[in-house]
């Protein structure tokens, strides 16, 4: 994070190094428009969890569930802002995909 200016929400070094102890599967940050929030990487409970509130009608809730329940600290106007949390989605969605396997026929 190489911001000339603080972004709402900016958390010290101590308290990103907090909980990356904190955290062994590692956190991240989103920033968008000036804020930012910080989330851990989510482990199968918390997928679990999120996906559990998978609805056609409401796909969103699946990223709302996943933001609320790894947010470690920021600003939580990313959470709250309805055009914010679009941009964050996108970005939690990777989170979703998970790392590349590959499928081997043998």
């Amino acid at each position: 994070m190489s911001t000339e200016f603080e972004l709402t929400g900016q958390a010290s070094e101590d308290q990103i190094n907090e909980w990356k102890r904190k955290h062994k599967t590692g956190i991240y940050s989103v920033e968008v428009d000036g804020h930012i929030g910080y989330f851990k990487n989510p482990g199968r409970n918390e997928l679990n969890c999120a996906m559990s509130k998978a609805d056609r009608e409401k796909a969103l809730d699946i990223f709302e569930e996943l933001a609320n329940i790894t947010f470690l600290g920021g600003s939580e106007e990313i959470l709250k802002d309805d055009q914010m949390f679009i941009g964050v989605s996108q970005e939690l969605k990777v989170k979703l995909d998970g790392k590349k396997a590959i499928l081997v026929n043998l």
